[in-house]
C-alpha cells in the first residue's frame, strides 16, 4: 500500500521551531500556557501514536515527539532572547547626537529611509536607529551623524510581542534638528559598493541602479526606474536572493568540476564565495538567507546518498530561526521559503506535464509556474495585488537576466584585472538592461492585476496545490479536481469578488 505521505523528520523539527516562535508571540495573553500547551499536545500525540502503532515503531515514536518538543522550546528561547536583547539596546526617549552606519536604505517618492546600524547615542552604545524622510540622498554604509529626539518601540504589546520586534526596530527618529554625512565606513562592501557604482554610472548614467540593484540589492540606487519592475511583478530580481546566489552557485559549481579538488574541499570553497558574495552583499537579510539554503543544500549533497532538497530547505530554515526568529515574520523570508520550497515539491509535476516540450523548455515552465501560483495569495496580501503580467515577465526576462548577471560579473572581473574601457567590457550588458527596461515599461501598461483574495480562498488554495506535490502520493483524479479546483478559485477571486 502506498503512504499517502513522504514524511522528513528534518521538516517536522522545522515546523516544530516555527510553532515555538508562533506561541511565544502571544506569550503576553497565553502566560504560562505557553509552555503548558505543546507540554499536552506531546503527551496526546504520543499516547494516540502508542496506542495506535506497533510496538517496534513506539520508540522512533517516542524520540520524534521528544525531539519535536525540544526544537519547539528551541524556538520559544530564540524568540525570547531576541525580545530581551532588543530591550538591554535600547536607550531613554530624548534629544540625541547619533552616530552610526547604513544599513538598510530605500528610496520613494523622493525621500530615503535609512535603518542605522553600531549607533552611538551621545557615546553610547545602542541599537538600531530607523529614520524616516531623507530629502538629500544617502547611500549605503554612509556613516551619518544626526541630531535627533529618539523613543524606543515598544517591545512587548498586551496581546502579542510587538510589531516594531517581529520587524527588527529598537529605535526611531522622532523629530531631526540636522544631520550630516560623516564619511563612508571603510568596510569591504563598502568599497565594493563605491568601485561598482563608478562603473556602473560611467556605462549606463541615470540607469546605473538597475545594474547596482542586480548585482548587489541595493534597490534604493534604482530610484523611479524601479516602480515599472514592481507593477508587472519581477521587482524579486533585484533582491539579492535564491536566484542571484544560485546563478553563482551554478557557475561555481561548473568550473569546480574541471579543478582537481577532494569533494570536502569543493563543498568549503563553494560555500565560502558565496558568503563571500552575501557579505559583499552587506549581509543583507535575503542574500544571507539564499548562501546558508545554498551552503545546506551542496553540504547536506555530500553528507547523503540521496540529495533531499526538502531536509535541505528545512535545515535552512532551523538555521536561520534559531540565530534570527524575527526572520520568520518577514515578507522577504516567507516568500523566500513559500518559493523555494513550492519548486522543489511542485515545479517536478509541473514538468511532467510539458515533458513533449524540449528540456530545458519544460525545466523553466515548471519552476515558473511553480513560483508564481505559490506567491499569489501572499502578494495580494502583502503588496495589495497580484500582476498577471509577471507570468510573461518572469517567462522573458529572467534568462535575460540570467545573462546580465553573468556578463557583468566577467565585465567587472576584466575591469579589475585589465586596463579597459568600462564601455567596451560592459556594452552587451547594457544593451540588454535597456532591453529588458523597455519589454518591461511595455508590460507595465496593462499589467492584469488580481487585487482580492479571500482567506477562506487562500486555505483551501494552499490546500488544493500543496497536494498536487510529490510530497503527497495521491490518486491522481484527486490531483486533477486539485489543479481544476485552483484553476476556478483564480477565476473566481479576479472576475465575480
Amino acid at each position: 500500500m502506498t503512504k499517502p505521505l513522504n514524511f522528513r523528520p528534518i521538516l517536522l523539527c522545522a515546523l516544530s521551531l516555527l510553532l515555538g516562535v508562533l506561541l511565544f508571540n502571544y506569550h503576553p495573553t497565553l502566560g504560562e500556557w505557553t509552555v503548558v500547551i505543546p507540554l499536552i499536545l506531546a503527551l496526546i500525540i504520543f499516547i494516540i501514536f502508542f496506542i495506535v502503532v506497533e510496538k517496534d515503531k513506539r520508540f522512533t515514536v517516542a524520540m520524534t515527539v521528544v525531539f519535536c518538543l525540544l526544537f519547539l522550546f528551541i524556538g520559544m528561547t530564540s524568540f525570547s532572547l531576541s525580545v530581551k536583547s532588543i530591550e538591554k539596546s535600547q536607550v531613554e526617549s530624548g534629544s540625541y547626537t547619533v552616530i552610526g552606519e547604513v544599513k538598510e536604505c530605500t528610496y520613494n517618492d523622493g525621500r530615503y529611509t535609512v535603518i542605522l546600524d553600531g549607533c552611538s547615542y551621545d557615546g553610547k552604545d545602542g541599537g538600531r536607529l530607523y529614520v524616516n524622510g531623507f530629502t538629500d540622498k544617502i547611500q549605503l554604509y554612509d556613516i551619518l551623524e544626526i541630531e535627533c529626539y529618539v523613543y524606543p518601540y515598544q517591545a512587548i504589546g498586551e496581546k502579542e510581542i510587538s510589531k516594531s520586534v517581529k520587524s527588527n526596530r529598537v529605535m526611531c527618529a522622532y523629530e531631526i534638528y540636522e544631520y550630516s554625512i560623516l564619511g563612508k565606513a571603510n568596510t569591504l562592501p563598502s568599497k565594493f559598493k563605491q568601485l561598482t557604482d563608478r562603473i556602473f554610472e560611467s556605462v549606463l548614467g541615470e540607469n546605473a541602479g538597475i545594474l547596482s540593484a542586480l548585482i548587489r540589492g541595493d534597490v534604493s540606487e534604482m530610484k523611479e526606474n524601479v516602480k515599472s519592475f514592481r507593477v508587472v511583478g519581477i521587482a524579486h530580481i533585484f533582491a539579492v536572493s535564491g536566484m542571484h546566489v544560485g546563478l553563482l552557485f551554478t557557475a561555481i559549481s561548473f568550473l569546480l568540476k574541471k579543478v582537481p579538488l577532494s569533494k570536502w574541499l569543493k563543498v568549503i570553497t563553494t560555500c565560502s564565495i558565496l558568503f563571500l558574495y552575501s557579505y559583499l552583499c552587506g549581509f543583507s537579510a535575503s542574500s544571507l538567507r539564499a548562501a546558508i539554503m545554498c551552503s545546506c543544500l551542496v553540504i547536506s549533497g555530500r553528507l547523503g546518498e540521496k540529495h533531499d532538497r526538502v531536509n535541505a530547505l528545512a535545515e535552512a530554515f532551523i538555521i536561520i530561526v534559531i540565530f534570527s526568529p524575527v526572520e520568520i515574520f518577514s515578507v522577504g523570508f516567507i516568500l523566500s521559503f513559500i518559493a523555494s520550497f513550492s519548486i522543489i515539491i511542485l515545479a517536478p509535476p509541473i514538468k511532467r506535464l510539458f515533458s513533449f516540450l524540449p528540456q530545458a523548455f519544460s525545466d523553466s515552465l515548471g519552476v515558473l509556474i511553480a513560483t508564481q501560483i505559490s506567491v499569489l495569495p501572499l502578494s495580494v496580501y502583502y503588496f495589495g495585488g497580484f500582476s498577471f503580467a509577471s507570468f510573461f515577465a518572469n517567462f522573458i526576462l529572467l534568462p535575460i537576466v540570467s545573462v546580465i548577471f553573468y556578463l557583468t560579473v566577467i565585465g567587472l572581473t576584466i575591469c579589475l584585472i585589465l586596463p579597459i574601457n568600462e564601455l567596451i567590457a560592459l556594452f552587451v550588458p547594457k544593451v540588454l538592461v535597456l532591453g529588458a527596461q523597455g519589454i518591461t515599461n511595455i508590460l507595465s501598461l496593462n499589467p492584469i492585476v488580481l487585487e482580492k483574495f479571500p482567506f477562506a480562498f487562500s486555505t483551501v488554495y494552499y490546500g488544493m496545490l500543496f497536494s498536487l506535490s510529490d510530497l503527497f502520493n495521491f490518486p491522481k483524479k484527486f490531483k486533477i479536481i486539485c489543479a481544476v479546483g485552483i484553476i476556478l478559485i483564480i477565476l473566481v477571486a479576479k472576475f465575480a469578488l
